[in-house]
This record gives C-alpha cells, structure tokens and sequence, in this order.
C-alpha cells in the first residue's frame, strides 16, 4: 500500500533512519479494513511499526474467513 493512503487515513506514523513506519497497533484497532505482514513487524522502544509495502486491503476470501472465524474478544 501507498504511505500516503495511510496518511490519509491518519494512522500514526514515525520516521527511523528516513524510512517511514506506521503503528500497528492503530492500524489493528481503527482499521479492520486493513491486513498487515505480521512477519515484516519491526518494535523501537516496545512499540511495534511496519512499512507501508506490507500493509494491504483485506481482500474479499479475508472478509470471508473473518465472517466464518470470528475474532475473540
């Protein structure tokens, strides 16, 4: 995904050796539209930040397997 669609949808963001993360607790909680490469996670100072590259729209099969298995809260 494009770093300016995530700007556009406010996520919060932070800049580490002039390449920019984004929060993935914000994105998880705010916006469930969206998936995220759990493998591609970098943590600075216990908060856990990933590219934009590795962050996507959920597509139609995850809203599926979200409907069938849903999350536990």
């Amino acid at each position: 995904m494009l770093p300016d669609i995530l700007k556009e949808k406010k996520i919060k963001s932070i800049l580490v050796e002039k390449e920019e993360y984004f929060d993935v607790a914000d994105i998880k909680k705010n916006h469930p539209d969206l998936k995220i490469d759990i493998g591609k996670i970098v943590v600075v100072k216990k908060t856990e930040f990933i590219k934009a590259e590795d962050v996507a729209l959920l597509s139609d099969f995850d809203n599926a397997m979200r409907h069938i298995f849903k999350p536990k809260k």
